[in-house]
């Protein structure tokens, strides 16, 4: 006979694995809009999401993000945590990230680390994926142009 806090153990054991799982990977691409928008022209993107215990996302994400006069552009490398509840369809995520990034203008060049701030909903429809995220950025010196906002809309699929 089990003792009670092992039979309980066991319970949510085959609790969990008998709930259904959500898809573990997402790939998505998107278009970006940063803000200065006088100084940022349209970027655009590629993240790798993966979903862990039906509430945590860890994206990886590689964005270009060219200078309105076309003298140059950001493009940076970053890695976020993201807290993301499944509410039917719909999933917000907020988060941290950290990564790396590269400023190139006229001759010269940056490269730097980058932290930001996440927020954004995402929409499933079977194996499609709709994403429109905001992120709030701090690089670290003295960038070349400096990128404080970007908001991105983009969609892909889900495996």
């Amino acid at each position: 006979m089990l003792r009670p806090g092992v039979r309980a153990l066991l319970l949510i054991l085959l609790t969990l694995l008998a709930a259904p799982s959500a898809p573990a990977i997402e790939i998505t691409l998107f278009l970006s809009r940063p803000a200065p928008t006088e100084v940022w022209k349209t970027g655009v993107g590629a993240a790798i999401t993966s979903t862990w215990f039906h509430l945590l996302d860890l994206e990886g994400e590689a964005a270009k993000q060219p200078l309105e006069s076309g003298d140059g552009s950001l493009v940076s490398f970053s890695a976020s945590a993201l807290l993301a509840p499944p509410v039917g369809r719909f999933t917000p995520y907020g988060g941290l990230g950290v990564g790396l990034f590269r400023q190139t203008l006229v001759g010269s060049s940056d490269t730097g680390t980058l932290h930001c701030l996440v927020l954004g909903v995402k929409v499933k429809l079977g194996l499609l994926v709709l994403k429109g995220d905001f992120r709030d950025y701090s690089q670290s010196g003295t960038p070349l142009a400096l990128l404080d906002k970007r908001f991105s809309f983009g969609g892909g699929v889900s495996f």
